[in-house]
């Protein structure tokens, strides 16, 4: 994914969980061709957004337990985070509506 923090078990609580903001996070691979599909979405979330919300992704081969902790079970998985915590989380390509939906639905 192009302009986001890669988040790996060593900088997880730092960008995630002790995040003043909300974080968006995209759970991919790179071998998943889906998740490369969510990438305009993704990005376009990113640029509406700005300083409201961070968006970082999380490479699930280089962090299986990250995936794993945070219950991921297919990918793509974008999940949403607020004060550290996972409070929905939408899995598969989805319409742009479903990802600003969610994000709306805990602004």
């Amino acid at each position: 994914m192009a302009n986001f923090t890669q988040v790996i078990d060593s900088n997880y609580t730092q960008e995630v969980t002790e995040s003043a903001q909300p974080v968006l996070v995209k759970f991919w691979a790179p071998w998943c061709g889906p998740c490369k599909m969510l990438d305009p979405i993704v990005e376009s979330i990113a640029e509406e957004q700005g300083d409201a919300l961070k968006v970082v992704a999380i490479n699930v081969d280089d962090a299986p337990d990250l995936a794993a902790q945070n219950g991921v079970r297919g990918l793509p998985t974008i999940a949403l985070f607020k004060a550290g915590e996972k409070i929905e989380a939408l899995t598969g390509v989805q319409p742009k509506e479903n990802f600003d939906a969610m994000i709306a639905r805990h602004a």
